[in-house]
């Protein structure tokens, strides 16, 4: 599928949003980790704001899934500061899973639940997250399947279903619980740039960690940069594949395959 040029009247929006007094969606500041001798997070500095799509690329071993893993509280870091929505992240405890309530994330391996049906596996999410009737999670989970486009397969089991099809359910799920933030990691083929651009319209940050440059590309606001626990540089797409300021980037962008 060809993707439509960018949309000036949401640049427009995102501009706006950018200049309110609102707090960033995400915010990092100095944010460091290690695991064991090797440092995965190397004085990371991030924004992300509310409607915007910021992608990070990089190799292998560059940070990219410890990062969204830091941003929902589920890797701990050693020092440094990460808000969302303006609140410092709780470390543990009820106030972290609080904040994790509004935090959407699609990482492998999905976690479906392999007794539930793909319908089941939505509509629980969004009763366990938010007590929802459950008339109106059933509609809820019904129009995100569509949205998502795997409706045909709600009545199907997780293990009836290919990779691309996982994700698509447990993109669904995150959204049942509204989150006001996304996080992506990993190839997600079933994540596609109108997707993308369609759930930042509707005022939802979005953080894809992907090896796919045609994403990024297509999709995002921003394009992120890492290698070796650093952001390198970042820059608007039409910038970074055109003029990358890094070798490292240039080397990057010669060598991947993308679709």
């Amino acid at each position: 599928m060809t993707c439509r040029p960018r949309d000036l009247s949401r640049g427009a929006r995102m501009a706006q949003r950018a200049a309110a007094d609102a707090p960033m969606l995400v915010q990092l500041r100095g944010v460091n980790k290690h695991v064991g001798m090797v440092q995965v997070l190397n004085d990371i500095d991030l924004d992300l704001a509310r409607g915007e799509i910021v992608a990070v690329l990089g190799p292998a071993g560059s940070g990219k899934s410890t990062l969204c893993r830091a941003i929902n509280g589920a890797e701990r870091i050693d020092s440094g500061r990460i808000t969302v929505d303006g609140q410092p992240l709780p470390r543990r405890g009820r106030e972290l899973a609080r904040v994790r309530a509004g935090i959407g994330g699609v990482f492998e391996p999905f976690n479906l639940v392999a007794c539930r049906t793909v319908l089941e596996n939505v509509t629980a999410g969004r009763l366990a997250w938010w007590k929802a009737a459950a008339p109106g999670a059933r509609r809820r989970a019904d129009a995100l399947l569509e949205r998502v486009g795997a409706a045909e397969h709600a009545a199907k089991y997780p293990w009836e279903l290919s990779e691309e099809q996982q994700q698509r359910v447990a993109t669904a799920r995150a959204l049942a619980r509204d989150p006001k933030l996304m996080l992506f990691d990993g190839p997600n083929p079933a994540l596609s740039a109108e997707l993308a651009r369609s759930l930042a319209d509707d005022g939802l940050g979005l953080l894809l960690a992907t090896d796919r440059p045609a994403l990024a590309r297509s999709a995002a606001d921003r394009v992120v940069f890492m290698d070796g626990g650093r952001i390198l540089e970042q820059s608007p797409p039409s910038e970074f594949f055109t003029v990358p300021r890094t070798v490292r980037a240039r080397d990057f962008l010669a060598r991947a395959h993308d679709s």
